[in-house]
């Protein structure tokens, strides 16, 4: 009768004699060994022309958007002057009343002058 007992038996590795990485700090988990991986988290911002604009800024980074062979720098004077000039109260005062004179609320649209008929 042959013998029941392995005659070769492999000894798997241990955990205990592996090497393991230098530990840096907690913070090298969530950043890299020079700083932070990313300045900002890109995923949640807004992309111009991915979304509808929901506020001045976003119509005017949309508008730089379409223009093509702006560098980085002349989008970001462009868009500071442009908001610059927004918050100017007689930029606005002239854009209301334009708006006044060619919208739905304007003279001709409340009291149409062709003689009653509506246009």
């Amino acid at each position: 009768m042959a013998d029941p007992r392995p005659s070769h038996r492999t000894i798997p590795a241990s955990l205990l004699n592996m090497p393991t990485p230098k530990l840096e700090s907690a913070s090298a988990s969530l950043y890299g060994s020079r700083g932070p991986v990313q300045s900002q988290n890109t995923g949640r911002q807004r992309k111009p022309l991915s979304s509808p604009p929901e506020s001045v800024p976003h119509f005017v980074d949309d508008a730089l958007a379409r223009v093509a062979d702006l560098s980085g720098r002349q989008k970001a004077a462009v868009r500071a002057e442009v908001l610059r000039m927004l918050n100017d109260i007689t930029f606005l005062r002239m854009l209301t009343n334009e708006a006044r004179a060619r919208g739905a609320w304007s003279a001709e649209a409340v009291h149409p002058t062709d003689e009653g008929r509506v246009l």
